[in-house]
């Protein structure tokens, strides 16, 4: 069904894949993994056909069902025999329509019954037809394209980090749906930074590292007893974490955000009621709950960027005004968010250069280029990136690039408190665990107050001083929160 011969794709900055070859059977699982910028979407975007801008083919040859993709593919390739859902869901939505609309146009039906019967593939409620994007949940936003993706019965789906915006019931409802496409006849071609997303799914493994092919063995194998490097460093970094530190004590510092009675709603719906919180000085508090129960809408709340219907928000003891525009420069800097889905954030024309100085200049008062270009290489470095990926445009990043780029910009205002919304949901695990560290790090030195907002009971365990539950809009007692503790080859369960 796949079969890809020595690929080779360049960039200007060098090769992005060199010489990968692999193949796969009709109804074959397989998992490409990798670390963060290793190559792994550039090697699913070549089995639709698609290279991103500055990318070349520079050999080899990729064949779907016996055409080529590459350099154009055939008309009839995208949707029938394969199918694309990609790692940022929210931006293959139009954000426009609702979303009966979008499954319309991807069944080529307007029969309702069939609308229905393809949201209860992926878990969703009928209820969710007539909403936009905007108005869906990251995890909802996931489990609809991939309810696009399947409309016209694929042959081969090929899945960018599908379950990675997931809480743990949706992830299980998805994979349990996408064991239901494998079994059907359906090959996937998962990829994934995520070791514990495929596991049971699918029947190999080929770990990508730089571009090349460092490991290819049964799923069981390398989930167990990898060889290569990268697949141990994936494996030991994917095993659950602990922080070994001990609990905050009751009072101490003063809180520097204090929610109190906070209430919200989209439309005529309401989706936060009576939410009060604290998050103090040097502190970590997570908050977690099941996708959809109002997690993000809390982070928009406090950043400013989604109205209150009721309640406070005070900084310092000092209540702020609801909408960003209205606080004032000290306080709109104060609290920073590092959002979801950097793609929908950063401009796509903007460099990140520009993206990192815009907070320079308007929230820290800086003017001198030199001064500016020296903190843009500071604040790049403090997220493990290279200076050079000051000149790239976003598309000429990977996902997990992007989202350390979004962690930077935050960083780039000086705040006193950190949100962060799902933040290492596209970083591969190694990554994961080293800027989860970098986070601590900044939270514990610098004094920051830190609310993590996750649904991944190991983003928990690694960062968390404290955690509440969000369920159905309102706190829950942390005794509802169950916080398994697999891994990879079942390690901790």
């Amino acid at each position: 069904m796949l079969s890809i011969e020595n690929l080779e794709l360049r960039s200007a900055r060098g090769p992005v894949l060199r010489g990968v070859s692999l193949a796969a059977g009709a109804g074959e699982a397989l998992a490409v993994v990798g670390a963060s910028g290793s190559g792994k979407t550039t090697l699913a975007l070549s089995v639709l056909g698609h290279l991103r801008p500055g990318i070349t083919l520079g050999g080899g040859r990729v064949r779907v069902d016996g055409h080529d993709t590459l350099p154009v593919p055939h008309s009839g390739l995208r949707g029938r025999t394969v199918a694309h859902l990609g790692q940022d869901a929210g931006t293959t939505l139009n954000p426009y329509r609702r979303l009966s609309v979008t499954l319309r146009t991807a069944l080529g039906s307007r029969d309702d019954r069939e609308i229905e019967a393809l949201l209860h593939r992926v878990g969703l409620p009928a209820s969710l037809a007539g909403r936009r994007p905007a108005e869906l949940s990251g995890g909802q936003q996931q489990r609809a394209a991939l309810a696009a993706a399947l409309a016209r019965g694929p042959r081969l789906l090929v899945l960018d980090e599908p379950t990675s915006a997931l809480d743990p019931v949706a992830k299980e409802e998805v994979r349990a749906e996408l064991d239901r496409v494998r079994a059907s006849g359906v090959g996937l071609l998962w990829i994934t930074h995520d070791l514990s997303s495929v596991e049971g799914l699918v029947d190999r493994v080929v770990v990508l590292d730089d571009g090349r092919i460092v490991e290819d063995a049964a799923a069981d194998r390398v989930l167990t007893a990898p060889v290569s490097r990268a697949a141990t460093a994936l494996v030991d970094a994917a095993a659950p974490a602990t922080s070994g530190r001990p609990a905050p004590e009751p009072g101490g510092t003063p809180p520097v955000l204090r929610v109190e009675g906070l209430t919200a709603d989209r439309g005529t719906r309401r989706v936060l009621e009576d939410v009060g919180l604290a998050v103090r000085p040097g502190q970590c508090l997570a908050v977690t709950g099941a996708s959809g129960s109002g997690k993000t809408t809390l982070a928009r709340c406090l950043a400013g960027l989604h109205p209150p219907a009721g309640g406070a928000v005070l900084l310092d003891g000092r209540p702020l005004p609801g909408q960003a525009h209205k606080r004032q420069v000290a306080d709109r800097a104060a609290i920073q968010l590092v959002p979801q889905s950097p793609a929908e954030t950063l401009h796509p024309l903007q460099t990140v250069h520009a993206a990192l100085a815009r907070p320079l200049r308007v929230l820290r008062g800086l003017r001198d280029p030199h001064e500016i270009d020296e903190e843009v290489e500071r604040l790049l470095s403090l997220v493990r990136l290279p200076a050079e990926h000051a000149r790239r445009l976003p598309g000429g990043l990977s996902g997990g690039q992007r989202q350390r780029v979004a962690l930077a910009r935050a960083l780039a205002a000086g705040p006193r408190v950190l949100l962060c919304d799902e933040m290492t949901s596209a970083l591969d695990s190694v990554t994961q665990a080293a800027v989860l560290d970098l986070v601590r790090d900044l939270c514990e030195k610098q004094s920051l107050g830190l609310l993590v907002i996750t649904h991944d009971p190991r983003v928990v365990r690694q960062v968390a001083d404290d955690v509440t539950v969000l369920a159905d809009g309102a706190l829950r007692p942390v005794g509802a929160l169950s916080l398994p503790s697999g891994g990879p080859g079942g390690r901790g369960r």
